[in-house]
């Protein structure tokens, strides 16, 4: 694998505190803080830029498409349990 040319700059002003908590994070990653934020800010961008992504479809998979989201919803079993259940994330 070849080596990416890094030869532009990216300048962001945050206080002491963010940094700190960045620079956090990247050492409990193992990884220098400008390699810890290029990760994480390449990887919420592919996720943005992925929720835009087109996508073709023949006209039979056209309709197909179109009949699936005018169905009724299904119950799915597991998940209607789940959602029964307290959240462990809440003050119960």
């Amino acid at each position: 694998m070849s080596a990416i040319a890094r030869d532009a700059h990216l300048q962001v002003r945050i206080s002491t505190t963010e940094k700190e908590r960045l620079r956090r994070a990247a050492e409990q990653s193992g990884l220098d803080l400008s390699s810890f934020v290029l990760q994480h800010a390449r990887r919420a961008a592919d996720e943005i830029l992925a929720e835009q992504a087109a996508f073709t479809l023949t006209d039979v998979e056209y309709d197909r498409f179109l009949e699936q989201l005018d169905a009724p919803a299904q119950v799915v079993p597991g998940l209607a349990n789940l959602m029964r259940r307290a959240s462990p994330f809440s003050d119960r």
